[in-house]
């Protein structure tokens, strides 16, 4: 009888020459859930879609003045409350610039007079005391706003009167 003694170091060999098969790790792509590279190419195009639009308001919004009749009288109220007539020159940058203002003055009336028709009086910019020139710069940030006056209006046809 023949008995075949093996040790460990030979059944080890053998198994080193034999193929070994590494399970390998696969990626399962389930269906029913977004894929994270997806959804952050959707929201940039969103965000992207979102800022054009913005811009493209603003971009109308600030393109969008009524524009100057160069021959019409425009009338400029400010934030504090006067008014200025004259033939206005631009409506954008910091500060708006009119050519022969005019003021308007209500002289103060007595109380005794409450029935008679109070009166205004155009004031030309140029003809006050201290002499300045016959052009205005208005700061833009004190401009409420400013509109073309028709030429039947009482204030357009008192300015022509003038001129």
């Amino acid at each position: 009888m023949k008995v075949e003694v093996k040790s460990k170091s030979d059944e080890a060999l053998k198994d080193e020459s034999r193929p070994v098969a590494v399970p390998r790790k696969r990626f399962v792509l389930r269906r029913g859930t977004p894929r994270i590279t997806s959804s952050l190419s959707l929201m940039g195009a969103v965000m992207l879609a979102g800022i054009l639009t913005f811009a493209i308001v603003l971009y109308a919004l600030n393109g969008r003045d009524t524009p100057i009749d160069p021959s019409k009288y425009q009338v400029i109220y400010l934030t504090n409350g006067q008014a200025y007539f004259g033939k206005l020159q631009n409506t954008r940058g910091e500060y708006l610039v009119v050519s022969s203002p005019y003021t308007a003055q209500t002289p103060a009336q007595q109380a005794s007079n409450k029935d008679t028709e109070q009166t205004t009086t155009l004031l030309r910019v140029r003809d006050q005391l201290y002499g300045p020139e016959d052009t205005m710069a208005i700061k833009s940030s004190q401009v409420v706003f400013w509109q073309n006056l028709r030429d039947d209006s009482k204030i357009s046809q008192a300015l022509k009167a003038k001129q």
